[in-house]
């Protein structure tokens, strides 16, 4: 696996979300960020795709086991990554992100934990084939 580069990473000029494709309750959440979302232009790439994995390694965070926020070169992580998409979707959302950020890292990142841990208790069904629709379709990047 050949490790991506930072002109590959910033061939991508809009935000990436890189999600487990495998899981119920990540889907799930693609699927509510694409209802609710105002700019329709965040990318979308699952872990375990080879875009993935390079873009992982790329940041050292191959064996992080976290839905990552990718924008302007930077790379967020467990609680931080809710609160970059949360601010991406606008509204009411950006304002609970803000909320968000008064709260201490460590108590948000335990509560991500918790949840990430016990997804796919939490999702009622296994991850689903998501079928974007055409205007969607090319947001997918792997």
């Amino acid at each position: 696996m050949t490790q991506a580069t930072n002109s590959e990473i910033a061939a991508y000029r809009s935000p990436m979300l890189v999600y487990d494709g495998s899981c119920g309750f990540c889907s799930r959440s693609v699927r509510f960020m694409l209802r609710h979302e105002r700019r329709h232009e965040l990318l979308f790439v699952t872990r375990d795709s080879e875009l993935g994995k390079r873009l992982r390694r790329t940041h050292g965070l191959e064996s992080v086991q976290s839905m990552l926020w990718i924008e302007g070169g930077q790379v967020f992580a467990e609680s931080r990554a809710v609160m970059k998409a949360a601010g991406y979707l606008g509204g009411w959302w950006s304002r609970l992100a803000v909320l968000g950020s008064f709260c201490p890292s460590f108590i948000l990142n335990g509560v991500y934990r918790y949840i990430a841990k016990n997804r796919r208790r939490l999702s009622s069904d296994a991850a689903v084939c998501m079928a974007p629709n055409p205007d969607q379709r090319n947001r997918f990047l792997a």
